[in-house]
């Protein structure tokens, strides 16, 4: 059995049972489905232990303990293949000045111009994959806001990537 709408559902569904936006799938381990939750933001918080969401036989199972890193302990990953084919679509546009409007103009060039190297400091690409994977699958965008305690700066700020209505 593969990851399907019916097996994000129910961890969306238990991510939003406690206190999260929706989850994100990260692998398989055995016959058991893992998934990340995930708040409409990345910006950093201190929780303690990270937490996991177990979908096995169809139920959902939330777990923030010690258990996490026995459950992250050979997990295969998966590779963020949507994210990246998403990206690299963006710098394709911008390559070629092909966008739709200038809203999108904006809206994509903001983003590929966070990752090229500058002063500014790119969000971590992982994160940005995963995050444009759950902003089409959601039916989103993605903002990239500046972390507070960078502001101060002449250069240099950091990003955070936060989901918005489209």
């Amino acid at each position: 059995m593969r990851n399907n709408k019916h097996i994000q559902e129910l961890a969306d569904k238990c991510a939003q049972k406690h206190g999260y936006f929706c989850a994100s799938y990260l692998g398989r381990k055995g016959d058991s489905f893992i998934y990340a939750p995930h708040y409409s933001d990345n910006e950093p918080r201190c929780e303690g232990l990270p937490p996991v969401i177990v979908i096995k036989d169809d139920k959902a199972t939330f777990i923030m303990g010690i258990e996490s890193f026995d459950i992250f302990n050979n997990l295969k990953f998966r590779d963020y293949k949507k994210g990246r084919s998403i990206f690299r679509e963006y710098e394709r546009k911008v390559m070629e000045n092909d966008f739709a409007s200038d809203e999108e103009r904006e809206y994509i060039s903001e983003i590929v111009n966070n990752q090229r190297s500058g002063y500014e400091v790119p969000v971590e690409k992982s994160e940005l994959y995963d995050y444009l994977e759950i902003a089409d699958r959601l039916n989103m965008k993605i903002e990239l806001k500046p972390c507070e305690y960078s502001m101060g700066r002449n250069d240099g700020w950091e990003y955070y990537i936060e989901l918005v209505e489209k």
